[in-house]
């Protein structure tokens, strides 16, 4: 409740509106942030969404209170007087373009009180995240990479100093689905409710909004290798998908990569769906289009991520496997209900349908104060870690970050001055 207190004193709005049965919440939270009022400087765009109403307040009261925020740059490192003993000092950071890539300017701050590090997640670092699951290979995107980094800067610099990494079985056994989760088909940036639209003013890096089907009786899926692997009836985010998409590949330099799925429907299909399947729905390096099977193959073959070429005559042969099941009602490969629609109406359609990386709930060890813990078990002085950052506790985003954030704040306020 003090946190709560804590936003509406610094002017953030509430919606009493139930919200979080989209997740199969339990408990569904009663109170959502309203949405910025300016279209053009919302994240996404959408006034569904309240994260950008929470973060751009929060961020004009800082500003009237005298905080300067610097954007465009990169933390590069923690400065501690020693490198694995003593207080923490202050950062380095490198100034980026639009792009991230580093400047020639280099900024060191001085952390009177201390460092909070607060960077987000891992899911964009992929041989970091490989750490907890070794199959989430290079064409899993993460949800929003393309906006804030997720590379673990934070616990990477963390985990230099000293700390301890915490709560790695939160990443892999917690209940949240969308830490890695189906997304949205036809875009490399997207995944779960997670839409950037053209109204947003970071689209130029999205580049496409994708699209969703109603119905999975129009399409399949299938692996890089043309070949259909699953029930695409099953539950949105069910966990045999991930297990099933990631089964062996028989090359050992992907080491059990589940990617990449594409989505295969027809002309009829796309009808059904009042699809409109044209840029910026579509991104046309993650959608492909072919008036005929092989055609389509061969499209395929363009993505930067199809890491061996797709058999034309293995997708051939999964289409005409799957159009028999239709014939006699009954999918004799994985169980789909009654398949009810044959493609076979060109033009025919690949839309990219991997895995995206979500959520991030393994990070650096905190105590009670939100400081940094090394591996004996001590507070590095001056340290301190909020959101996804940290670990040990199975949640993510905003409520983890806030919450933290505000301990990590209040217990810095009180140190001593560095010298």
């Amino acid at each position: 409740m003090a946190t709560y207190d804590f936003l509406e004193a610094n002017g953030v709005g509430f919606l009493d509106q139930v919200v979080g049965p989209q997740f199969a919440s339990t408990v569904p939270r009663q109170v959502l942030a309203k949405a910025w009022p300016i279209a053009k400087e919302r994240v996404l765009g959408s006034e569904e969404n309240g994260g950008s109403g929470l973060m751009r307040t929060l961020e004009q009261s800082a500003r009237k209170k005298g905080v300067r925020i610097l954007l465009r740059h990169r933390m590069q490192k923690i400065i501690r007087e020693n490198p694995t003993s003593g207080r923490v000092l202050g950062i380095s950071a490198t100034e980026v373009d639009d792009w991230f890539h580093p400047t020639s300017s280099t900024v060191n701050i001085r952390a009177k009180k201390g460092v909070i590090l607060a960077t987000g997640g891992h899911a964009a670092n992929v041989e970091f995240r490989r750490i907890f699951d070794p199959r989430l290979t290079e064409e899993y995107q993460a949800v929003g990479q393309q906006l804030a980094l997720r590379h673990a800067d934070g616990v990477l610099a963390g985990l230099n100093l000293g700390g301890s990494l915490w709560g790695t079985t939160c990443q892999v056994t917690q209940g949240d689905q969308l830490t890695v989760s189906r997304g949205r088909l036809g875009c490399q940036h997207s995944a779960g409710p997670v839409t950037f639209t053209p109204e947003s003013p970071v689209f130029f890096r999205t580049r496409a909004t994708g699209f969703d089907l109603s119905d999975w009786q129009n399409a399949i899926l299938i692996k890089e290798t043309g070949r259909r692997f699953y029930n695409e009836m099953a539950v949105r985010n069910d966990q045999g998908y991930l297990n099933a998409a990631m089964a062996w590949t028989g090359d050992p330099s992907k080491l059990d990569g589940g990617g990449p799925i594409w989505a295969i429907f027809d002309a009829a299909a796309a009808a059904r769906e009042k699809l409109h399947l044209e840029p910026p729905i579509i991104d046309l390096n993650y959608f492909f289009s072919g008036d005929t099977i092989e055609e389509l193959a061969a499209k395929i073959n363009r993505n930067p991520y199809q890491w061996r070429s797709m058999p034309a005559s293995n997708l051939r042969q999964t289409i005409e496997r799957y159009n028999t099941f239709v014939d006699h009602g009954k999918d004799d490969d994985f169980g789909k209900p009654t398949p009810l629609y044959k493609i076979f109406q060109p033009p025919f359609y690949a839309a990219w349908a991997t895995h995206s990386c979500h959520d991030t709930h393994a990070g650096l060890r905190i105590n009670n104060y939100a400081q940094v813990v090394d591996l004996q078990g001590n507070a590095i002085p001056g340290l301190y870690s909020a959101g996804e950052t940290a670990g040990g506790i199975a949640l993510h985003g905003l409520a983890k970050c806030i919450l933290f954030g505000r301990i990590a704040g209040r217990a810095a306020a009180v140190q001593p001055e560095s010298v």
